[in-house]
C-alpha cells in the first residue's frame, strides 16, 4: 500500500479551540501545527480546518413516547466537551506503524483513524432502463400525496453528492426551491447550484419525483478530488467537514415561520474493506461505530435531521467492479448505521435489481431498511436513473413529502427521524419473504399506503331521493291533486306528497 491518509482526534484545549475559530473565519484557512502534537511519521494537511465534533451524554430514563425508540444520548455543544480532527499521509505502511507508536507514547488522548475514500454508487452499466419516472411518480401515488399537501413544501434536502446543476434542472421540469446560502462546497471557486451536470444532478432531479416543492441544499462532498472522466470522489474527512456544516444547520436559532426539517440524501460509500483499516483496529471505519464520522452521523440525526444511505451495488448477481467480488457483509459503516434508513433498489416491475447489495448491514444487522425505485429513465443524466444511487433520492422525496405534513418538533418524540423511519417502514409493501428479509428490507417505500394512512379520502354520500310536494284542492266533494313543485295549498291547508311523478299519492293535514 502506498500512501495512507488518516485522520487524528485530539481533545480540547483552548490553544486548539481558538485556532478553530480563526480557521473558520480565515479566507484561507492554514493549520498551525503548534496546535497540534509532534507526532513521527506523518504529514499534516495545512488546508483543513480543525474540525469540532460535539460529545454526547447518555440518557438513562425511559423515552416519554413509544415512537421515540431511536438511541438515547444527547449532543453536548459545550467546547470543553469536543473533541478536534486533523488530516494527514503517511507514506506507507511502516510510516503508519511508526505513528501509532508515537501515539502510543504521546501523553495526550489521542486516537488514529481511517480516512476511506469515498465514490458514488454509480450505474451498473447493461441492461437497458425499465420504465420511467412517471411511472414512478404513479408506484408512489405522488398526485394523492400532493392533494394531501405532501410535496416537500418548506423541508430542506441535502443533496451530499458531485453538486447540483439548477439550471439543468428547470430545463427537465423541475421547480424545487434552492437555499445557495446554506450550501456547502469544499472550494470557495465553486458556486453551490451551478455544478457541471452529473452524479449530484441525477439524484436532486430523483429527490423532485416525489417531493417538487423542497428545498435543495448543494453539499458537493464527492469535487474534493476527481478521477479521470467520470468518477468524482472524496474523503471521509471531507465528509465530517459537510456533516459538520450541516450539525451548524440544525443546530442553529431558529427564525420565525423558518422549518426545522432537513433530509439528507447520501447515494456514495465505500467499495472494498481494501480501502479502509482492518476490522478490528481502533482507527476501522466500517465496523466501528466509535469511528468520528459514524459519531457525528448518530449526531446529526440526533439533532433532528432524517438520514438516508445507499445500501451499496455490491449485489451477487451483477456486481459494480469496484466491489471485487466481495459481495458478503458489504453495507459498510454508515451505510449500515443504526440511526438512517439504508435505501435497496428495485425496478418499477418491484424486484430486486441484482447489484443492489444484500445484508446483514456492519453496523447494524437489519440493512437495508427499506427499497426504492430505480434503473428508469428519467433525469437524462445518464441512459437510465439507476443504480441504489436513484432508489435512495426517490425515498428521500417520500421523506421529504412526509415532513411536509409532520415537520420535525423537538418537543414531540413523535416527529423524531426515528418515528419517521418507524412509519415508512411499517407502511412499505412487504417483497421477498414474509417480513424483514436482507433482500428487500422491509419492503418497498409505499406512498399511496402513507398518504391513506395520514390523508383518508372521503367517501361521497348517497344521493338522498328527492322529495317533491303537490297540493291538495277540495272541488266538489274530492281531493284533487295540483301537480306543482309547490309544497302545500294554503287556502286548503292540506298538502300531499307527489311519488314517482304519479297522481296517487294520498293528503294529510299540514
Amino acid at each position: 500500500m502506498s500512501e495512507i491518509r488518516v485522520m487524528v482526534e485530539m481533545t480540547y484545549s483552548k490553544q486548539r479551540h481558538d485556532q478553530m475559530v480563526a480557521m473558520a473565519a480565515a479566507t484561507t484557512p492554514e493549520l498551525d501545527t503548534k496546535a497540534v502534537p509532534k507526532l513521527e511519521g506523518i504529514e499534516w494537511d495545512k488546508n483543513y480546518p480543525l474540525v469540532d465534533l460535539p460529545g454526547s451524554i447518555s440518557l438513562d430514563e425511559p423515552p416519554t413516547d413509544p415512537t421515540d425508540v431511536g438511541i438515547r444520548f444527547d449532543i453536548e455543544t459545550s467546547p470543553e466537551k469536543e473533541t478536534y480532527l486533523v488530516r494527514g499521509v503517511v507514506e506507507d505502511e511502516a510510516a503508519l506503524e511508526a505513528l501509532e507508536q508515537s501515539v502510543a507514547a504521546s501523553r495526550a488522548a489521542l486516537q488514529v483513524y481511517s480516512d476511506v475514500e469515498i465514490q458514488p454508487q454509480l450505474i451498473c452499466p447493461g441492461d437497458p432502463p425499465l420504465g420511467t419516472d412517471k411511472d414512478v411518480e404513479k408506484l408512489l401515488c405522488t398526485s394523492r400525496l400532493q392533494e394531501c399537501g405532501f410535496d416537500g413544501s418548506g423541508v430542506l434536502v441535502a443533496v451530499v453528492d458531485t453538486g447540483i446543476n439548477m439550471e439543468y434542472l428547470l430545463s427537465r421540469g423541475k421547480r424545487p426551491s434552492f437555499d445557495a446560502a446554506r450550501s456547502w462546497v469544499p472550494d470557495p471557486s465553486l458556486v453551490p447550484g451551478h455544478l457541471p451536470i452529473s452524479h449530484g444532478t441525477m439524484v436532486a432531479y430523483d429527490v423532485c419525483i416525489a417531493a417538487p416543492r423542497c428545498t435543495l441544499l448543494d453539499i458537493a462532498l464527492l469535487l474534493t478530488q476527481e478521477q479521470g472522466q467520470t468518477i468524482m470522489s472524496g474523503f471521509l474527512s471531507d465528509a465530517v467537514l459537510a456533516y459538520r456544516h450541516l450539525l451548524d444547520i440544525m443546530l442553529a436559532p431558529q427564525r420565525p415561520g423558518e422549518g426545522r426539517s432537513l433530509v439528507v440524501n447520501n447515494s456514495w460509500g465505500m467499495f472494498h474493506p481494501s480501502w479502509d483499516f482492518p476490522v478490528g483496529h481502533p482507527g476501522n471505519y466500517s465496523d466501528n461505530p466509535n469511528h468520528p464520522f459514524n459519531r457525528i452521523v448518530g449526531s446529526l440525526e440526533r439533532a433532528g435531521a432524517d438520514i438516508l444511505f445507499a445500501a451499496g451495488n455490491c449485489g451477487a448477481d451483477c456486481p459494480d467492479g469496484r466491489c471485487r467480488g466481495v459481495t458478503v457483509n458489504a453495507i459498510y459503516g454508515a451505510n449500515s448505521h443504526p440511526q438512517v434508513l439504508s435505501v435497496a433498489g428495485v425496478d418499477v416491475d418491484k424486484n430486486r435489481v441484482g447489484y443492489s447489495t444484500i445484508g446483514p448491514g456492519r453496523l447494524a444487522p437489519l440493512k437495508p431498511d427499506l427499497s426504492g425505485y430505480t434503473h428508469f429513465k428519467g433525469s437524462g443524466v445518464y441512459s437510465a436513473d439507476g443504480g441504489t444511487s436513484a432508489a435512495t433520492p426517490v425515498v428521500s422525496g417520500v421523506v421529504a413529502a412526509y415532513r411536509s405534513h409532520t415537520p420535525y418538533n423537538p418537543d414531540k418524540p413523535a416527529t423524531y427521524p426515528a418515528a419517521v423511519r418507524n412509519m415508512l417502514t411499517k407502511t412499505a409493501e412487504d417483497r421477498g419473504l414474509l417480513g424483514y428479509d436482507f433482500e428487500y428490507g422491509w419492503g418497498i417505500v409505499n406512498g399511496c399506503t402513507l398518504a391513506e394512512k395520514l390523508c383518508p379520502a372521503k367517501v361521497p354520500e348517497p344521493e338522498k331521493p328527492e322529495v317533491r310536494r303537490c297540493c291538495c284542492h277540495h272541488h266538489h266533494h274530492h281531493y284533487q291533486c295540483c301537480c306543482r313543485e309547490e309544497a302545500h295549498d294554503h287556502h286548503s291547508g292540506w298538502h300531499r306528497e307527489h311519488k314517482h311523478h304519479k297522481h296517487d299519492c294520498g293528503c294529510r293535514k299540514y
